[in-house]
């Protein structure tokens, strides 16, 4: 059933985590399921990461509002120490899988009230639950959790791994943004830090806070745009923005740059939905095209052209100066708003002036 290229597979996904959700739906197809779910749980909340088989399904239950009463998870986390997978029949007894509310009104319409999960130790405090879902029947769920077992050490080592690097992917990218003098931080979806440098930990005091977990800045007005922009992660068009960040006063004290982490900045663990800069105004230094490239994801091109707008220079100038097409430099720069949140020129200099590098 799991030959050596699946498990091949499961340790190339522990380094190279986009591929875990093709890994975990192949898995779930191998076994007669539906698809499979990622949990990561935290003293921050839970963040589910679905697999085609199962996506449009999981972001119906957690609409529907029957997660708040998931028997399930809390179930399973409370068997935490067992060393292998428990089904649904497992968990409940015959009379609760008729009767629950997420069973009855959900899950078995659905087709889904026959899973397989485990509880693996991620990062930290966080906690990762694998769950192969939607078997043909609890039997079927039952002879695949004793086949699941066999495979577990290898996942659980792998998935620990995928969570470990993640946390220290996080950790290097804020610290990197201090070396030149940037207050950053990584935020998931719903505004909860995942990780923020020293800097950005200096200017909460004065600017932001957390409530409940979740960033929210001290002014009402700036928050109130804050929780708009971090609102907009959740969408499928999320795009960056800039705000003016005030103290309690009302005083314009910083710039706040949220940057959606899309693209490559985005895999099967990442509940982190944006960077968070911020950058203290009237900086006239210009970041290097490096840096520039990293916050945003650019190519080597797109990052010389955006340099270059930041220090005033024209689409013509820019073709000149490195002997390209205005055509050419228009469609970079076009790449260029759409992944810094612009759409003019002179707010793409803004945004880079605010993140000034005194070493560029």
């Amino acid at each position: 059933m799991f030959d050596a290229a699946l498990i091949g597979d499961i340790y190339e996904a522990a380094a190279v985590p986009d591929r875990w959700l093709a890994v975990l739906q192949t898995l779930a197809e191998r076994l007669g399921a539906q698809g499979s779910n990622l949990i990561r749980i935290g003293p921050q909340g839970m963040a589910i990461t679905s697999t085609d088989g199962v996506r449009t399904m999981t972001d119906e239950f957690l609409r529907s509002g029957l997660n708040t009463q998931n028997t399930r998870v809390g179930r399973l986390l409370e068997r935490g120490a067992h060393p292998g997978f428990l089904t649904d029949s497992d968990l409940h007894s015959p009379h609760e899988l008729a009767t629950l509310p997420i069973y009855a009104e959900f899950l078995t319409l659905h087709r889904a009230d026959a899973g397989a999960a485990t509880v693996i130790q991620g990062a930290g405090e966080d906690g990762l639950i694998l769950a192969v879902e939607g078997f043909a029947g609890h039997a079927a769920s039952r002879a695949a959790a004793r086949q699941l077992d066999l495979l577990r050490p290898h996942l659980a080592r792998a998935l620990a791994l995928s969570a470990q690097l993640r946390m220290q992917r996080l950790a290097a990218a804020v610290d990197a943004l201090e070396l030149v003098s940037v207050a950053a931080a990584v935020i998931d979806p719903v505004g909860r830090i995942e990780a923020m440098n020293d800097l950005f930990t200096q200017a909460m005091d004065r600017l932001l806070a957390q409530r409940a977990g979740t960033l929210r800045a001290l002014h009402p007005a700036s928050d109130s745009q804050l929780r708009a922009a971090i609102t907009c992660l959740q969408s499928e068009s999320a795009a960056g923005c800039s705000l003016p960040l005030r103290d309690l006063e009302g005083t314009a004290r910083h710039a706040l740059h949220l940057v959606p982490l899309l693209g490559r900045g985005r895999d099967a663990f990442a509940s982190a939905g944006a960077v968070i800069i911020l950058a203290g105004a009237g900086n006239p230094s210009v970041p290097g095209a490096d840096l520039i490239r990293a916050l945003f994801d650019l190519t080597p091109a797109e990052a010389r052209v955006a340099r270059a707008v930041a220090q005033g220079l024209s689409p013509a100038e820019i073709a000149a100066r490195h002997a390209a097409s205005q055509a050419t430099v228009r469609t970079q720069l076009k790449h260029v708003f759409a992944k810094t949140g612009v759409t003019r020129q002179t707010e793409l200099a803004v945004l880079l002036a605010s993140l000034g590098n005194p070493g560029a």
